[in-house]
């Protein structure tokens, strides 16, 4: 009896134990230590002082503006929304901050805009169109809602209309000859 005893006490303490530390990690509360700054290291977020940045890493304006852009997320599935820097509050620097968050190709250009009654036309570049053919289904989808969802939020939008070229967006599954409301969000 005092072995069994022993042994349903000895159960308790390890699953008090076990929620004890998954409560904690779930609050965030286990941190890893401060290792020291130790000679020859470098932050992980900084280049090494003997080599130059890497011309790929987008620059961020060193003024302008906040913007929220919206990204897939890892699996292409959803947009998230995800700060970025925009060089002004113009639609084109809109774009370029959407095209350094990875949302859009490069070369992607706005050509006009126009908002009346709470609807936004943008006119894209052949480049967006021709993104937004050869992207498959969920690609299209991520381009496009991209740019509604952006453009929805930083303009006071209730639905986008979007052109290229002056003419209705076409791609291999959809002709969007109509005004697209925000989606695909997280």
């Amino acid at each position: 009896m005092k072995k069994r005893n022993g042994l349903i006490i000895g159960l308790l303490v390890a699953v008090l134990a076990a929620a004890v530390c998954i409560y904690a990690f779930m609050r965030g509360g286990t941190e890893p230590p401060e290792v020291p700054d130790q000679p020859g290291t470098v932050e992980p977020d900084q280049p090494a002082p003997d080599q130059p940045e890497t011309p790929d890493q987008p620059e961020i304006p060193p003024e302008g503006q906040s913007v929220i852009v919206y990204v897939p997320d890892e699996q292409v599935e959803t947009l998230m929304p995800v700060g970025a820097q925009a060089a002004d509050d113009s639609d084109q620097a809109l774009v370029d901050a959407m095209v350094t968050a990875g949302a859009l190709p490069a070369g992607v250009e706005v050509q006009s805009s126009a908002l009346e009654d709470k609807v936004l036309t943008l006119d894209m570049n052949a480049v967006y169109g021709n993104a937004v053919r050869s992207a498959g289904t969920t690609g299209e989808t991520m381009l496009v809602y991209a740019l509604v969802n952006t453009f929805a939020q930083a303009r006071g939008a209730e639905q986008v209309l979007i052109t290229v070229d002056g003419a209705p967006l076409e791609s291999g599954h959809e002709i969007y000859d109509y005004p697209l409301e925000m989606d695909y969000m997280q």
